[in-house]
């Protein structure tokens, strides 16, 4: 039967959102029956980094971040989906009753501006962009399996229908890049910067004859609501995940000891036996004094989200050599993790036989499923099987 449970935080956590996490701990441990001390381990607060943000460049103005908000949301979709555009455009309302036939023998002016694109050789302003940002190999194919979807037929239908045809063309261009961009990282190259993915955009858009390469109002609608709302949530996460995070690794690794100590000083004076949970860098700190340090009486280890088995393959695990064994005297360990948290690792294969994997999902996107864990009422069950 447990004595109690230590509760050692991950990286970038400080006192309030400890306080908050730890009540939800204390909540779900109860509901699991779970019925022995949490005794907290907050070592952020006192031995964290401190971080004012005076590092960082000045934001910009709100005219930039409106535009900043639109062509992050516009490429984020494309880079994910080259035709994310240009399914829009094939499903919009035209606004029409009934199509309008051509007269016999005449081709509507959507297939002519189609057909002129499906026999495009880039022109020699495109040729030299095409080489100077190293992806002119990538040219024949990406063009081809683009232009020659039934999906760019239909949108340039419904947007001609519309009288919206250099919306298709212009649209056309964007994802003919965006597949570019696609191939050339997939091929372990850098894909076009920005500043040259607008200017081979706006070369193309000039080649087919589209006139203009922006957004139509069709499409700048759902964009900016994408845009803002992802520019906000990319800025918090960059707040998140890379200052006070980040700050805490590099410290960890060059002051750990101090945290460690803060951490064995906790085990210590809890009631025995002791259970650690640990979190994110939190588990690799635990791991470290556990394999170095055989006299804690700890009856079990519960790492959540951690980069324990990752920093051990790496030969970063201050408490082992690269290869080593944990020590006979190490407590038996669960290793949890998310598929949907990038910052969680598996450990079966890199401490075969001394650690056991348990996968939960939170449902939830990254960098949200790195802090779901301890609100998942199933990881508490499990932990007090584990207990047991």
């Amino acid at each position: 039967m447990l004595g109690s449970i230590v509760f050692v935080h991950g990286t970038g956590v400080r006192l309030d959102g400890y306080a908050a996490t730890l009540a939800s701990v204390r909540k779900q441990a109860a509901i699991a029956k779970i019925l022995v001390p949490i005794i907290p381990c907050s070592w952020g607060e006192p031995l964290g980094i401190t971080y004012g943000g005076r590092s960082l460049p000045d934001g910009p103005s709100e005219a930039q971040l409106a535009v900043e908000a639109l062509d992050l949301a516009q490429w984020t979709w494309l880079l994910d989906d080259p035709l994310a555009e240009m399914d829009r455009l094939a499903i919009r309302d035209a606004g029409v009753a009934e199509r309008t036939l051509p007269s016999p023998g005449v081709k509507p002016e959507w297939q002519k501006s189609l057909g002129a694109i499906e026999s495009y050789k880039p022109s020699q302003d495109a040729t030299a962009l095409l080489v100077r940002a190293g992806i002119d190999d990538f040219w024949p194919g990406a063009a081809a399996i683009i232009v020659k979807s039934g999906i760019v037929r239909e949108a340039f239908e419904r947007s001609a229908e519309a009288g919206e045809l250099p919306d298709a063309i212009a649209a056309l261009a964007r994802s003919v890049v965006a597949e570019l961009h696609r191939r050339a990282t997939e091929a372990m190259r850098a894909g076009p910067s920005a500043d040259l993915r607008g200017r081979l955009c706006r070369i193309l858009v000039l080649d087919w004859g589209g006139g203009v390469a922006g957004l139509s109002t069709f499409l700048t609608g759902m964009f900016e609501r994408a845009g803002t709302s992802l520019l906000r949530r990319n800025r918090g996460t960059l707040n998140a995940l890379a200052a006070a995070p980040i700050g805490d690794v590099l410290l960890y690794q060059s002051r750990g000891d101090q945290i460690r100590a803060f951490i064995r000083e906790a085990i210590e004076a809890a009631p025995v036996p002791v259970l650690v949970v640990a979190h994110s860098l939190g588990g690799v700190a635990c791991v470290d004094l556990l394999a170095s340090d055989k006299s804690l009486a700890v009856k079990g280890l519960v790492t959540v989200g951690s980069q324990s088995p990752l920093f051990h393959e790496f030969g970063a695990l201050t408490g082992l050599n690269e290869g080593q064994e944990l020590p006979d005297a190490f407590p038996p360990w669960l290793n949890v993790f998310d598929r949907n948290d990038f910052l969680s690792f598996v450990g079966e294969r890199i401490f075969a036989g001394r650690i056991r994997d348990l996968e939960v999902c939170s449902g939830q996107p990254f960098p949200d499923s790195h802090s779901a864990y301890f609100a998942n009422p199933d990881l508490w069950a499990e932990i007090a099987r584990f207990a047991s």
